[in-house]
């Protein structure tokens, strides 16, 4: 896993003590060490000057004016006017909002930082993260609302570091969760994957609920995942995989049976097909049937079949609690998936 090692300078001892708590927090990729502007500049003149001090840290968090170029050209500046934030990856000058919320900010580091180095992610291969698909056979049976919830559950209750990828084909994550303009899309992400051989950095990619659970901002229109062919799904699962920042993916495959759909079916540990009716219906049958043509007979001994009888009609919301009827049905739920999530 790559690491960052970050210098944050900031004459407001206060301010420097928070961000570096937040970003550690945020971020388990990230090391930092807090100077105040007078320590930065004492410590960089016992270096004579030289580039040995600034060149030990990847990038140096600068919340002050503007400085002299000798201090190199790994600085991102923190300003506290949002009209003075820039990003000028040609000229390579960076200014950024220095109340942005840290998992937005983390994010934007990241890909500057990746820009800078021209570094990619650095792969952890693990056999521990566990998918978890979430389907239906007829739209508006809350698929996506119950695997929202589940996140949560997994995220806040079970201390799951948790991915939630969807296969819908217009997303609805924006109405889950708010994400900054300068977020680079899932469109984007696939292009560096696939397009380009890359591994990018994920963080810059990812936004999150207060409660943790991490999405790709997606992008506008029809949803890129959903025309993946199976091999392209089956690289980019991998890569989610094997980044070591998830103990769970959940896959929101929607009624969505293409290539990309099966290449995350195949390897759930439970598909949780989400139904109208208590009986099953011919269109289940003939779904059940289809998945276990495309993803064999072992998919159907991971089903977990769930009727409507559980209420999908409260709204979620990245601060909403779950309670209730529904709160109580997700955290069953919750329970039965981890049993061989863990």
């Amino acid at each position: 896993m790559e690491y960052l090692n970050i210098a944050v300078v900031s004459s407001d001892e206060d301010y420097n003590r928070t961000l570096c708590m937040s970003l550690l927090h945020s971020c388990l990729q990230i090391e930092v060490t807090a100077y105040t502007s007078r320590q930065f500049v004492l410590a960089w003149s016992e270096h004579q000057g030289s580039g040995a001090f600034y060149d030990c840290y990847d990038l140096i968090l600068w919340a002050g004016d503007e400085i002299c170029d000798s201090y190199g050209d790994n600085i991102i500046y923190l300003t506290d006017r949002s009209s003075l934030v820039n990003i000028d990856y040609e000229a390579r000058r960076f200014a950024l909002y220095k109340y942005e919320s840290t998992t937005d900010l983390v994010a934007l580091i990241f890909d500057i930082y990746s820009y800078l180095t021209g570094r990619s992610l650095s792969l952890v291969k693990r056999d521990n993260v566990s998918v978890v698909a979430f389907a239906s056979c007829a739209g508006g049976v809350g698929c996506t609302t119950l695997a929202r919830a589940v996140c949560q559950d997994f995220a806040r209750f079970r201390d799951c570091k948790v991915l939630y990828l969807s296969l819908e084909e217009v997303e609805s994550t924006g109405d889950f969760l708010s994400f900054p303009q300068e977020i680079k899309t899932e469109g984007e992400y696939l292009y560096r994957l696939l397009g380009k051989k890359e591994t990018p950095f994920l963080e810059s990619y990812l936004v999150k609920d207060c409660f943790g659970v991490s999405s790709f901002a997606p992008a506008a229109g029809k949803n890129p995942f959903r025309d993946l062919t199976y091999a392209d799904m089956q690289t980019v699962l991998a890569a989610l995989m094997d980044s070591g920042m998830f103990d769970v993916i959940v896959a929101d495959v929607s009624t969505c049976l293409d290539e990309a759909a099966i290449a995350l079916l195949e390897p759930a540990v439970h598909i949780c097909l989400i139904v109208k009716t208590t009986q099953p219906s011919c269109r289940e049958k003939n779904y059940r049937k289809q998945l276990e043509i495309s993803c064999g007979e072992e998919a159907g001994k991971g089903l977990i079949r769930i009727d409507r009888r559980f209420n999908s009609s409260q709204e979620l919301s990245p601060i909403a609690s779950i309670e209730g009827e529904f709160g109580r049905f997700v955290s069953k739920l919750t329970e039965r998936l981890l049993d061989v999530v863990k």
